[in-house]
């Protein structure tokens, strides 16, 4: 099966980047970020069950894979509410309560990364076969995308975030 991936490094970095031009016009923030996927793997040992994480190299329906965006401003000037979009990829369910993000707000999408919101507060709407629209609460398995916005990220300073999709069947 093909391992879903999160954008490519390259274009992260640049979208981070970009985002963080919302600083004063003389700040000189740089993003860069590292994307690193892997697997959760149970095993037995001694009659006690543990659950690891692995690099992935290859994934079945039902594996659930982390994905975790490491991030570091290597600019001379503090990076301010820097935000870090990832989608869900296609083919993977969030994991409901998996998005981390140590001094980051968490949000998330069910239109494509056009709106977002706290889990709590997301919804989205859908046209009834009468043609009327009405508005649902949305649920892990509806995100699309999950943010993270870091409020402050200093020169050389350095962290991560993560969250966990399951393959879908």
């Amino acid at each position: 099966m093909q391992i879903p991936r999160a954008r490519t490094p390259a274009i992260a970095a640049l979208v981070l980047t970009l985002l963080c031009a919302a600083a004063p016009a003389l700040a000189k923030p740089r993003i860069e970020l590292v994307i690193t996927q892997t697997k959760e793997v149970a095993e037995t040992k001694n009659g006690a069950r543990a659950v690891r994480m692995v690099p992935v190299k290859e994934a079945a329906p039902g594996d659930v894979l982390e994905y975790t965006l490491g991030y570091s401003n290597t600019g001379d000037e503090v990076a301010r509410d820097a935000v870090i979009d990832d989608p869900i990829p296609k083919g993977a369910t969030y994991q409901a309560g998996s998005a981390t993000g140590e001094g980051a707000e968490i949000s998330f999408s069910a239109d494509g990364g056009k709106s977002y919101a706290p889990a709590v507060k997301l919804s989205y709407e859908i046209r009834l076969p009468s043609g009327q629209l009405e508005r649902r609460t949305a649920t892990p398995v509806d995100y699309t995308h999950v943010r993270w916005t870091v409020k402050a990220i200093p020169p050389g300073g350095t962290g991560k975030v993560t969250f966990r999709v399951r393959l879908n069947g």
